[in-house]
């Protein structure tokens, strides 16, 4: 294929240009827009449909001119109560509007814009009517698509709950045949990891929204059901919360529970021994800047001063460690007037 030369550009710029300039130049063009094209007066009446238009109508322009726009259209002796040229009789500006109409064979992108004469009075409009019909057709089928997998999802999130109840129970029903207590207690604790998991499933299963979890709400439970679960009735201990509203997502509130787990499991058992009476604080708060602080306090008999909290062969605290890394967080022992652990992260 030959070069478009600049004489043969000239000539096309030249034949377009004659073209507009002729009688029937700017009807050319008109008749050339694939969107719908009317124009109307300002009683509704049709001046002027391009053949696009007369195409989806069945009818040709001379059979519409005169006669009322909405009755052509919407076969109709009213106009539809969204319809854009009847709100712009009213303020004389630009009206848009998604029309829905079997008449035309679809759905439909509106816009009325108005005709005025030198002076600013209102003559008419002209009506563009975009064909969204597959769009719309495909933002269905997407919508449907999306909650079915939201449906999936949540049957994946149940499921998964109901195996961690499974192996919670599977471990509770193990440790009643064990007489050992120290083995009795790691049962316990694994049990209680499992069910802070579980809990996780069961939030994200009853939530609205998959992708983030109401944290607060789901830290109090867990701090209660542990409370219960480590502190005699006859306790002194006192539990407190001091928690904002935190919604976090799916991959930083698993972790964040666990390690929740531990360090409240630890204050419960190991900061108020012989029945000594005290307070548990639990704190989460947010910067409103995407920076958490999740800390758990006690002012018990406080963390050994021998032991360095990240290196030491406690499993708890290896799992605490390895959490807060994997979240990309900071954690900082206070030891004065008890035990303070917080761990400082971002979303």
């Amino acid at each position: 294929m030959q070069k478009e030369t600049l004489e043969d550009q000239k000539s096309n710029f030249d034949n377009i240009t004659r073209l507009l300039e002729s009688k029937n130049g700017w009807e050319i063009v008109f008749n050339a827009i694939p969107d719908l094209i009317a124009i109307l007066d300002n009683n509704h009446r049709v001046v002027m449909i391009n053949q696009a238009m007369e195409k989806k109508l069945k009818r040709s322009c001379n059979e519409c001119v005169g006669d009322l726009c909405y009755r052509i259209v919407h076969q109709s002796e009213t106009p539809p109560d969204n319809c854009p040229h009847k709100q712009l009789l009213i303020d004389g500006l630009e009206h848009k509007s998604e029309i829905n109409e079997d008449n035309l064979g679809g759905c439909f992108d509106v816009t009325a814009s108005p005709i005025k004469d030198v002076n600013g009075t209102v003559l008419g409009s002209v009506h563009v009517a975009h064909d969204i019909t597959n769009r719309k057709e495909m933002e269905e089928k997407l919508e449907k698509t999306l909650k079915d997998k939201e449906i999936l999802m949540k049957e994946i999130y149940h499921r998964v709950k109901n195996n961690l109840m499974i192996i919670s129970s599977l471990l509770s029903l193990q440790s009643s045949y064990i007489t050992d207590e120290a083995t009795q207690d790691i049962f316990r604790e694994s049990q209680n990891r499992t069910n802070s998991m579980a809990l996780i499933h069961e939030k994200l299963y009853r939530s609205g929204d998959l992708k983030s979890i109401n944290f607060t709400e789901y830290l109090e439970t867990l701090s209660n059901d542990l409370y219960r679960s480590y502190a005699p009735h006859n306790s002194q201990v006192q539990l407190k919360l001091n928690v904002e509203k935190v919604n976090l997502d799916v991959d930083t509130s698993i972790p964040l529970g666990l390690i929740l787990n531990e360090l409240l499991t630890n204050s419960l058992k190991h900061a108020f021994p012989n029945g000594m009476d005290g307070e548990i604080l639990i704190e989460l708060l947010n910067d409103k800047d995407g920076n958490y602080q999740l800390s758990v306090s006690d002012n018990g008999v406080g963390f050994p001063e021998d032991i360095d909290y990240k290196n030491t062969e406690s499993l708890g605290m290896q799992i605490v460690n390895n959490l807060t890394y994997q979240i990309d967080g900071e954690i900082h022992l206070d030891r004065n007037n008890g035990t303070k652990f917080t761990i400082h992260f971002s979303t």
